[in-house]
């Protein structure tokens, strides 16, 4: 399964006036297009966006109900899914010179350091391990600012696995070897997103997708994608940034690796992708996957029923998580859990299988009528949060809200039904 086959899937709207790589957004956010799925043309070339900028997208390439979405996404254990490797010629890539200003890399913000790749999957190897392992892999998403024709100035976040491997290869005195895949299917996208045991991404999107594709490109296994580059992270550094992330604003400038191209591939009429940075698809992509560990942690303490990152939170500060309530204390416990399960979320509100978590002013309503803060609030100061929250200053207050019915007098809270 790759990008094109998705638009033969879905209804996307194709506009065929010229866009400038700096006028992108502004013309997004004129004509009301930031959750459509898009194919833009931006200085003559394709660039698509949005394909996966919903939950109800991702739900229909996973063939769920966005209710089951959670449950659905936590069953992923060991996949036993097959992994197929074809030749390069398989992919049908031509080589390309290697000059990044050829692609039509963004420009979103006004203030932002730079144009900006932001979808495209860094796919990195373990120093000598067996580039044919699937396992030997790590592909993860990460932001890179343009710098140069064959230079780009790359955000890694420690201590995630990509930061760790390319460490690894700086005390070895070595560069890190990396691929970068951009215009992949949006499950691929999603399984990039997510943070999975060490080796395992390759894994995980074959679940995903019910069976996964991987082309050998220069020692490299890589899922079909309309761009390849080929090249290394080096121990050189640049400043990188500002740029904006998930809630909005912005995020600081730091010094961080230069990424050296050696290699272009693309296809023909390569169609580039696009993230949004602080959009919708950024948020289902950044905080979504958590949802099914939270639903996991809160399964051990109570009977759960769903978990839904909140919108307003960007997806990713807080969230909701209906249960089935057997005993008093339920609610707490699932507070906690939730916490724990996901640390930079900072609030959790409980609430009973009667209200719709998809649903704000339900929500609402259960916050009103079955909670009382003296009793059901519950508050965590001095916490490590999201470096993301603008308000947190090194630590942060976590809190829950336990708004789920007193079992000790139930018929208070029937629910008149018309």
């Amino acid at each position: 399964m790759n990008l094109r086959e998705v638009m033969q899937q879905i209804d996307f709207i194709e506009v065929s006036e010229e866009l400038r790589h700096d006028e992108v957004l502004k013309f997004i956010k004129q004509k009301n297009y930031e959750k459509k799925p898009l194919l833009l043309n931006v200085e003559g070339k394709k660039v698509a966006k949005n394909f996966i900028a919903t939950r109800e997208l991702l739900c229909k390439y996973l063939g769920v109900q966005k209710e089951d979405l959670a449950k659905h996404l936590s069953n992923f254990t060991n996949s036993t899914k097959k992994i197929e490797i074809l030749e390069f010629k398989e992919l049908d890539l031509q080589s390309k010179e290697v000059n990044l200003y050829d692609l039509p890399i963004l420009r979103y913000y006004k203030g932002d350091g730079g144009r900006y790749v932001t979808a495209g999957v860094v796919i990195a190897r373990k120093l000598d391990s067996d580039y044919l392992n699937p396992k030997s892999y790590n592909a993860s998403i990460h932001r890179l600012m343009l710098i140069d024709k064959n230079k780009f100035a790359a955000r890694l976040v420690p201590p995630r696995h990509t930061y760790l491997l390319w460490t690894k290869a700086v005390e070895m005195g070595k560069d890190l070897p990396i691929a970068i895949a951009i215009g992949v299917h949006p499950l691929f996208l999603f399984a990039a997103s997510t943070r999975v045991p060490e080796g395992m991404e390759f894994k995980y999107a074959a679940w995903l997708m019910d069976g996964l594709k991987l082309y050998e490109v220069d020692e490299f296994l890589i899922p079909d994608s309309e761009i390849v580059l080929i090249g290394r992270i080096t121990n050189k550094k640049a400043k990188e940034g500002p740029f904006v992330d998930i809630t909005g604003t912005y995020d600081k400038i730091r010094e961080e690796p230069i990424v050296e191209i050696d290699k272009i591939y693309c296809k023909r009429e390569p169609i580039y992708y696009s993230i949004t940075p602080g959009g919708s698809e950024h948020q289902v992509l950044m905080g979504i996957p958590f949802e099914p560990v939270i639903y996991k942690a809160v399964s051990n303490v109570c009977k759960v029923r769903n978990v839904v990152m909140t919108s307003g939170s960007r997806h990713y500060l807080h969230c909701i998580v209906q249960i089935e309530k057997k005993t008093e204390g339920d609610g707490k416990n699932a507070i906690i859990a939730a916490l724990y399960a996901h640390p930079s979320m900072k609030g959790v509100v409980v609430v009973d299988e009667d209200i719709d978590i998809y649903n704000y002013e339900d929500v609402e309503y259960a916050i009103a009528t079955r909670f009382q803060a003296d009793r059901d609030f519950v508050m965590i100061k001095n916490a490590r949060g999201s470096s993301l929250d603008p308000s947190s200053n090194l630590t942060t207050t976590k809190w829950g809200m336990d708004a789920t019915k007193y079992l000790e007098r139930l018929k208070d809270f029937e629910r008149v039904e018309e």
